[in-house]
């Protein structure tokens, strides 16, 4: 059975100009401030049908809506590769092309909902029990043509837990990444802090904005190839398109990035219905390969690892 279908919340004039997460406080009593930034957040609830913040001012007319979790659906979806599992959460090995989570097309197939529907017993007998306790949630995403590692808790405790360690910075990341050019130092260090780029009319892409929200990703040559790099890439943030974003700056974009390369290569892909035609690179060059932190439960230093695909090493090895 599908998730059941939503609320909607009209909000009218005496609620304009309030913030969102206290306005669903006030029409929600039963549920936690927590719990309704945590639907803001994961997209379980859209203001006139799209995400938001919590901190968004309303206005009048404004529609809310919540959604409210069942029985994930059981029709097919892709298998997982399962990198590392414990009964508190969950690693998996995300191929490039596949979506972490539902947006815009891709509205199945995703490795959220493979997720939830391979632990759909789980989740019934939670839901039976009252709580719904038990629902695997995303701790980070990957963009579609990104490769790697996936990270989701199974409950809510260690979520919340895992996500504090994410804000604090305490999870250590290693991407692979191939670039166009050749690097000139064999490390480095960006420190660019990065917001929404004000001068695209793609509302994903992000740009280095001196007042965009502080962003270091630091770096590491692997490997000089013919007008290419292969490199090793450590966001200390988790900005959204962050690696991509500093190495566009720096004048090396990650090989196969449609966006930070060329705007009109992505722009293309969009009018094609999100379909890549033969005269696009089939993923970019950059893949999650290495995680590590202190479990939020057993406290023990865990480390996944996600060797890089073939698909991306037969890339580099056609360069050489």
């Amino acid at each position: 059975m599908p998730d059941l279908p939503p609320s909607c919340l009209r909000v009218d004039a005496v609620s304009a100009g309030i913030r969102a997460d206290a306005f669903l406080c006030r029409e929600l009593p039963f549920l936690s401030r927590t719990r309704i930034r945590q639907k803001i957040q994961t997209g379980e609830s859209l203001l006139n049908g799209k995400r938001y913040a919590s901190s968004t001012r309303l206005r009048e007319g404004d529609l809310v809506t919540l959604q409210w979790r069942g029985v994930p659906d059981r029709s097919p979806q892709p298998e997982l590769e399962i990198l590392y599992e414990d009964e508190h959460l969950l690693a998996v090995n995300k191929p490039a092309g596949v979506a972490s989570h539902p947006m815009g097309r891709a509205q199945s197939g995703t490795v959220i909902q493979s997720a939830r529907q391979l632990y759909a017993e789980s989740i019934q007998d939670s839901l039976n029990h009252g709580d719904g306790g038990f629902y695997p949630s995303l701790v980070n995403r990957l963009d579609t043509f990104t490769s790697g590692i996936v990270l989701m808790a199974k409950v809510r405790g260690t979520l919340l837990a895992l996500q504090d360690l994410a804000a604090r910075a305490l999870i250590t990341k290693e991407y692979a990444a191939c670039v166009e050019g050749r690097l000139a130092q064999d490390e480095g260090r960006i420190a660019l802090p990065i917001g929404r780029d004000l001068s695209s009319s793609i509302r994903v892409k992000m740009a280095a904005r001196l007042d965009g929200l502080p962003s270091v990703t630091e770096y590491r040559v692997r490997r000089r190839l013919p007008g290419h790099t292969l490199l090793s890439a450590f966001p200390r943030n988790g900005r959204q398109h962050q690696i991509r974003v500093h190495l566009a700056a720096l004048g090396h974009p990650v090989l196969g990035d449609l966006l930070y390369k060329d705007e009109e290569l992505f722009l293309r892909y969009q009018k094609n219905a999100g379909v890549l035609d033969d005269t696009l690179p089939s993923r970019q060059c950059l893949h999650a390969e290495r995680v590590a932190f202190t479990h939020p439960v057993t406290h023990a230093l865990l480390t996944i690892f996600a060797p890089v695909p073939r698909d991306f090493l037969e890339i580099v090895e056609r360069l050489e």
